[in-house]
């Protein structure tokens, strides 16, 4: 593959903050590969979706739902002091309705920069929901099909990946490595995992892999001759209304992104940390976003806005039979699941996580319900903050059993 001149480029371009042209999704000759991070173009005045209510007042809310969210607000509070968490935003979304959004802490504690509901967080391997929707659009289309081999739309693979089909990948389930380079951008990780054998027989096992979905970002490339950020804007973004959605590096200039921290885990003092970049994410972790941004995102969602009802279905409900006979974990991008913790209802969940990044969404589909939360800190109690918070605003216990925890919480990066 001739990736060495074309990579050392980019290198450079991204360097001085240099983004290609929008035109033409860059790839080297022979290998279709996704595009550098990108510039989009601001996104036209959309109305929000219909389902968009803006936040109750305390005074249109019953007493019950009051009494849970001034317990979910002196939990976070809580949490906010006994986990270190720098920054924090929740949302809360009940019967269609957003009950409660609150930003806690600082954006930056070095300047003292308070978080506020346009606060951009990086969002990890949340961005995997947006390639799903963003892969679905196309099969609406017919420009990709599930059962497509991945060799279609990604020339000079080897053996091993010529045949992955389009849904393996999608669900998880194509047996592709979890964990080959996570340090090199997208095109030098493909020539490395291209030579990296699959871990299982494709179809038989789950398997979280980063890989599966930046493979699934090049095919959305390949087909729409676009680069991968510019199709989720123009899909996604411009339709919702959603104007703070991009990557940390392309936003950085409004001044509003929060800084990322880390803490070893816990086991350390916090200190400012660096994203990782964008061109090694890619699209499976590499979009940023604000509270106000994923309301609408989930408004999207579950009114249906995106996709066709056959679309929906496949993202959200159908798990394809692993040739164990088992269902697989995944649809495609959201784990499903009933949560006894939340009054035994019908939850889809996803989390991102990378340093400096913990991200979740979990929705109610039944009820037009959902928990949003996004933190500059990543590390496993600081996810059981949004399932506690879903649990006391959706179940009748205030402290969950930690059965979310083989669903939303072990999927993060």
């Amino acid at each position: 593959m001739k990736l060495k001149t074309y990579a050392a480029s980019l290198v450079v371009a991204m360097a001085f903050g240099i983004a290609p042209s929008l035109s033409q999704p860059m790839s080297p000759p022979g290998q279709t590969l996704p595009s550098s991070v990108q510039q989009f173009p601001p996104a036209m005045a959309q109305p929000l979706p219909e389902a968009y209510v803006p936040p109750a007042t305390p005074a249109t809310l019953d007493p019950d739902l009051q009494s849970r969210l001034q317990r979910i607000d002196a939990m976070v509070v809580d949490r906010m002091k006994t986990l270190n968490m720098p920054a924090y935003c929740l949302v809360v979304i009940k019967d269609g309705k957003v009950v409660f959004q609150k930003p806690y802490g600082y954006a930056n504690l070095e300047s003292r920069q308070p978080t506020t509901n346009d606060t951009i967080f990086g969002l990890g391997s949340l961005t995997k929901t947006f390639t799903a929707l963003a892969l679905l659009t196309l099969v609406d289309q017919g420009l990709v099909g599930l059962e497509d081999p991945l060799s279609k739309y990604i020339d000079g693979l080897t053996n091993d990946y010529k045949p992955l089909t389009i849904r393996q990948l999608a669900s998880m389930t194509a047996g592709v490595p979890a964990k080959v380079s996570q340090e090199v951008d997208w095109r030098n990780q493909l020539e490395i995992l291209d030579h990296t054998p699959l871990v299982s027989q494709p179809g038989s096992a789950y398997l979280y892999s980063n890989y599966s979905y930046r493979l699934l970002g090049s095919v959305i490339e390949k087909v729409t001759k676009q680069p991968y950020l510019q199709y989720v804007e123009s899909t996604i973004c411009a339709p919702l209304n959603m104007r703070s959605t991009g990557t940390t590096m392309l936003l950085q200039p409004t001044g509003r992104v929060a800084q990322a921290y880390g803490d070893n885990m816990g086991q350390g003092p916090l200190r400012a940390i660096q994203y990782k970049s964008p061109a090694i994410a890619f699209s499976a972790g590499m979009l940023a976003t604000t509270s106000n941004d994923l309301i609408k995102y989930v408004f999207g969602l579950m009114s249906h806005k995106i996709i066709s009802e056959d679309g929906y279905k496949i993202l959200w409900d159908y798990r394809p039979p692993l040739t164990t006979g088992q269902p697989s974990k995944w649809a495609f991008g959201w784990a499903k699941t009933r949560n006894k913790n939340m009054g035994d209802a019908l939850t889809l969940s996803m989390n991102g996580g990378v340093p400096g990044i913990a991200s979740t969404i979990i929705i109610l589909p039944e009820s037009n319900s959902a928990v949003i939360a996004l933190c500059n800190l990543r590390k496993p109690p600081v996810y059981q903050v949004a399932r506690t918070a879903a649990a006391m605003a959706f179940g009748d216990n205030d402290r969950p059993t930690g059965e979310e925890e083989d669903h939303a919480g072990s999927i993060a990066d």
